[in-house]
C-alpha cells in the first residue's frame, strides 16, 4: 500500500512537472504571429462586412480555415467569435460578422501595443518592423 501511494505520487509529480514553460520570447512570438495573421486576413474581413468588393463566402472561408489551422492561444477570441457566426448567414448585415470586425480591430491594436510595450521595456523606442521583430528582440537580448 505504501509503495502504491508513492507510485501514484510520483506519476502525478511527473505529469505536473512536464507542463510547458513559457518565456518572454515565446510570448512575444505568439503575439507577433497573431498580429501578422490579423494583418494578413483583415482584407477578407472587410469583404465580409461589405467595405471592400469581393466574394463574401470565399473571404469567410479563407479567414475561417486559416484561423482554425493556427494553434496560437492569442487567437482564441478570434476563433470563438468565428464559432458564433452561422456560415449560412455571412452577410455584411450579420451582427456577429460586425462584432468580429470590432474584435479584430481592437484586438490587433492591443497586440501592437503589447508587442511595442515589450520592446520599450528593453529600451527600444523606435518604430518596429513586425517582420523583423524577433530578430531585433534576439539582438537586444545579447
Amino acid at each position: 500500500m505504501k509503495y502504491t501511494i508513492l507510485y501514484i505520487f510520483l506519476v502525478i509529480s511527473l505529469c505536473c512537472s512536464s507542463t510547458q514553460q513559457i518565456n518572454e520570447r515565446k510570448l512575444l512570438e505568439r503575439k507577433i504571429e497573431a498580429f501578422q495573421f490579423l494583418s494578413e486576413y483583415h482584407h477578407q474581413l472587410h469583404i465580409m462586412i461589405g467595405e471592400e468588393d469581393g466574394d463574401i463566402k470565399k473571404a469567410y472561408n479563407e479567414f475561417y480555415n486559416a484561423v482554425l489551422n493556427l494553434s496560437n492561444i492569442e487567437l482564441l477570441p478570434i476563433q470563438e467569435a468565428f464559432s458564433r457566426i452561422n456560415s449560412n448567414d455571412v452577410t455584411p448585415n450579420s451582427e456577429n460578422v460586425k462584432r468580429l470586425d470590432y474584435l479584430v480591430d481592437y484586438y490587433q491594436s492591443g497586440l501592437s501595443m503589447q508587442i511595442e510595450g515589450i520592446f520599450r521595456g528593453h529600451g527600444h523606442l523606435e518604430i518596429l518592423d513586425m517582420g523583423n521583430a524577433i530578430n531585433l528582440y534576439d539582438k537586444i537580448q545579447r
